[in-house]
């Protein structure tokens, strides 16, 4: 599997042994800007970390299947994607996102207004 961002703000998920079919396996369109950094989590295959030039940095479990009977008392669906497990927030101008390898859940991100580093309860 491979991930790949765009300037439209959406982010695929390719299979490499179905590519020849020009059709991505997942695709999602969450981030109102460009796409600045996707990596896979390091242990956890389902699990991807996307940052955006819309100062989010997004985490996203596609382990997790689309509930087709959710919906609220006046029949709505909900509007975030029930993949989207959590959103950061807080930083400029967000250039990097990188899983820290010896501590499972951390994530390093860089950006214009400086660093962090943060660990989510969601993975």
């Amino acid at each position: 599997m491979l991930v790949s961002g765009g300037d439209d703000g959406t982010f695929r998920v390719w299979d490499l042994r179905n590519f020849k079919s020009g059709q991505p396996a997942a695709q999602f369109k969450w981030h109102t800007d460009a796409i600045t950094s996707v990596q896979w989590h390091p242990t956890d295959q389902s699990v991807i970390a996307v940052a955006g030039a819309d100062n989010q940095i997004t985490l996203w479990d596609l382990s997790v299947e689309d509930d087709t009977e959710a919906a609220d008392e006046e029949g709505e669906r909900p509007d975030v994607p029930p993949q989207l497990l959590f959103i950061h927030q807080g930083q400029e101008d967000i250039k990097e996102v990188h899983w820290h390898k010896q501590m499972p859940g951390v994530l390093l991100s860089t950006a214009h207004s400086g660093f962090n580093i943060f660990k989510t309860i969601s993975v």
